[in-house]
């Protein structure tokens, strides 16, 4: 198990909270820690586990102050089939995406980098058609 100290945005005010990172064979664990607040989840990569805990989040009004919460921070499918879906790239509209843009989803960002999980897929649906996929 890794600890991660990671900000959130609670009522207005920063705090300090604690996620807990486990993996096994078969599955990541996410688990969020602020005071009496607990929230677990898994899944099969980071990424996805953190998706579903900030979907819980935004119903209670925390933001999560991790990269992986950025608008425009986003894994490429080989990269979650890799490993544990931990890195993401920064995108670029217009700009394919590059191994020196990827970043760790539990580094620190600022409160006006961060959106909801809608404006992160909506931001990444754009993207992909700001570069020509479809």
């Amino acid at each position: 198990m890794e600890k991660v100290n990671v900000l959130c945005v609670k009522d207005g005010l920063e705090m300090d909270t604690i996620i807990e990172l486990t993996e096994n064979e078969d599955c990541v664990k996410i688990k969020f820690i602020l005071g009496k607040i607990i929230i677990e989840k898994e899944s099969e990569t980071y990424f996805e586990a953190l998706v579903k805990l900030r979907k819980d989040l935004e119903k209670i009004n925390i933001k999560l102050l991790c990269k992986g919460c950025c608008k425009n921070v986003y894994p490429s499918g080989m990269i979650l089939n890799m490993g544990t879906g931990r890195k993401a790239y920064t995108l670029s509209y217009g700009e394919q995406a590059r191994m020196n843009s990827l970043v760790d989803i539990f580094t620190p960002c600022s409160v006006d980098q961060y959106a909801t999980v809608q404006q992160q897929a909506d931001f990444f649906k754009s993207w992909i058609k700001s570069i020509g996929k479809k």
